[in-house]
């Protein structure tokens, strides 16, 4: 541009007189020129500078308000947030009221209770007032009767206690009698009643004592069965039971193959025979026509059959201590049955058999005779008293 400016100034000049005076204007130009173009880029810097600074005051405000809307907008969410927060605080205010109510009206309903089972419980303490004092009628009642008893226990002389003790001594004789069989200890216990009775030295217990007399010479005639004999009779079957061989065939049950024993030894043929035989002893297994084939038992089967002979003879022991003779019988029949349908019947199971049948045979109850006629007689002492006193 300068250029431009110059040529100009130049054509415009005289070529020859005008020359310093147109180096001193184009100088003048050329030098205002160049205060304009300082002053117009000092102009420029100072418009980029405002625009700088204006960018920068447009950003620090964009800033501020972009903070300002997130606080806002933050708050707004507070706002919401805590909104909410009452509306559930409302919805759990508005539930309690309604548990309080339903807790006055459960308070309410409890007090109607309380007040009706007061009143029961006042029926119930008069009702249990009224029965009290008839128990406790009925007691002095009972107190004043065993009062009356003690007196009279009291008043009795040594005589009388000797009477009673016979008297205890008598309903025991008759207790082991009849419940357990005991003839010895019956038999006992009236002898000793009769020594009681002879210490008393009252003549109206004569009759007893002949009567007391009697039923020992009774008792003395009793056959009494020998239970512990039989008791140990079972327990040597129960014990030689587990020795029996089992019928049916099981793992591991050993065979006796007695083939060729009737063979003579001396000959020469017959000794091999009898050696093959005896190589064959194990491998083969000889089973009688007579008897039909049955399946293989496991061991533990062949156990149960076993342990079932020794609980049927167990059984058998405690029918014949608790003295119930058909339960007895039964159970050794069903011993014996037992043995034969499932035991091979070598000698062993014979003699077990043999063993049933005898004891089956053998008496375990003994016709026991009525002994508490005596003790009836002595119950009616006073009647005795009043005829030995006629009879004086």
């Amino acid at each position: 541009m300068e250029r431009i400016v110059a040529e100009e100034i130049q054509d415009k000049a005289e070529p020859s007189s005008k020359n310093k005076a147109l180096d001193s204007v184009v100088k003048e130009a050329e030098s205002g020129f160049s205060k304009s173009i300082w002053l117009g880029v000092f102009n420029l810097f100072l418009i980029f500078l405002l625009v700088g600074f204006g960018f920068y005051l447009s950003e620090l405000f964009r800033d501020d308000l972009k903070n300002l809307t997130s606080e806002v907008h933050k708050e707004d969410l507070q706002l919401i947030e805590i909104s909410g927060q009452m509306t559930e605080y409302q919805k759990q205010l508005a539930a309690i009221q309604s548990q309080f109510a339903t807790i006055q009206l459960q308070f309410s309903t409890m007090e109607s209770d309380i007040s009706n089972k007061d009143q029961v419980v006042n029926q119930a303490l008069e009702n249990f007032s009224g029965l009290n004092d008839e128990k406790l009628a009925a007691n002095k009642k009972e107190l004043s009767v065993s009062i009356e008893q003690i007196k009279r226990q009291l008043g009795k002389t040594r005589g009388d206690w000797l009477i009673a003790d016979a008297e205890y001594l008598l309903t025991v004789a008759n207790q082991r009698l009849h419940l357990v069989g005991d003839v010895n200890a019956a038999i006992k216990a009236l002898t000793a009643a009769d020594q009681r009775l002879r210490e008393s030295g009252s003549g109206s217990v004569f009759k007893v004592r002949e009567q007391i007399a009697e039923e020992i010479s009774l008792l003395k005639n009793v056959q009494v069965p020998d239970i512990v004999g039989i008791y140990s009779k079972l327990k040597l079957i129960s014990k030689n039971s587990q020795n029996l061989t089992i019928r049916l065939p099981y793992p591991g049950k050993q065979i006796a193959v007695a083939l060729g024993s009737h063979i003579d030894s001396d000959d020469d043929t017959n000794q091999w025979l009898s050696d093959l035989l005896g190589d064959l002893n194990g491998l083969v297994s000889i089973r009688r026509v007579e008897q039909p084939v049955r399946a293989i038992i496991s061991q533990e089967d062949a156990h149960f059959i076993r342990q079932q002979l020794k609980l049927k003879i167990e059984v058998a022991i405690l029918s014949l201590l608790q003295h119930q003779d058909d339960l007895f019988k039964k159970d050794l029949e069903e011993s014996e049955l037992w043995v034969k349908n499932n035991f091979e019947a070598n000698q062993q199971a014979e003699q077990i058999i043999l063993d049933i049948k005898e004891l089956q045979n053998t008496p375990t109850h003994s016709d026991i005779p009525d002994v508490s006629k005596s003790l009836t007689m002595l119950r009616n002492i006073s009647k005795l008293r009043v005829e030995a006193d006629k009879a004086l």
